[in-house]
């Protein structure tokens, strides 16, 4: 029996440590599979091998595509997500909000497994219904380069874990009418 419990603790120890790096969280050496997702994006060392681990980075890079019909408006973006951790990661789920020049705009999520290489990054096209009146909104303060300032706020789930990860970026991304 006592063979069974250390291999449970061993086994229990494993995945607190695995877990922990997937979601950029020390995991001490006398503590069990508690994270604290607080600081999942900040990097902190592995306890055993004192390499970084980091979440994945979200951003907006484009806005494809506007299209406004009726009282809804439809926005194709582009989200590049960045895995700079040393370890590949499949993210189940990408859920986030966006907000262009401080006005509330969209909610969106991505549909599939992604799959991330070790420090590798992949582009997301996400297409997201809207308000028109957020979008108009939007549009009646567009500057004439067309550049709004956007905010987004995230998350985003590793896959076969249900752990999520919170983003949070924020920028400038061209906003381009039909």
């Amino acid at each position: 029996m006592r063979g069974i419990d250390a291999l449970a603790r061993f086994a229990r120890r494993a995945c607190a440590v695995g877990l922990g790096c997937l979601l950029g969280v020390a995991v001490p050496a006398a503590a069990g599979p508690v994270a604290d997702t607080a600081t999942a994006s900040q990097a902190v060392s592995r306890p055993d091998s004192g390499l970084a681990a980091q979440g994945p980075h979200v951003r907006l890079v484009a806005v494809r595509r506007v299209t406004l019909h009726g009282h809804q408006a439809t926005l194709d973006l582009v989200l590049r997500v960045e895995n700079p951790s040393a370890w590949q990661v499949a993210l189940n789920d990408i859920r986030f909000r966006c907000s262009f020049n401080g006005t509330a705009t969209a909610t969106g999520h991505s549909t599939g497994v992604l799959d991330l290489p070790a420090h590798g990054a992949a582009d997301v096209p996400v297409r997201v219904d809207i308000d028109s009146n957020a979008l108009l909104a939007v549009l009646a303060s567009l500057p004439p380069d067309g550049v709004v300032h956007y905010r987004l706020d995230g998350s985003a789930e590793i896959s076969s874990t249900m752990l999520r990860i919170p983003f949070h970026d924020q920028g400038s991304v061209m906003l381009r009418l039909p």
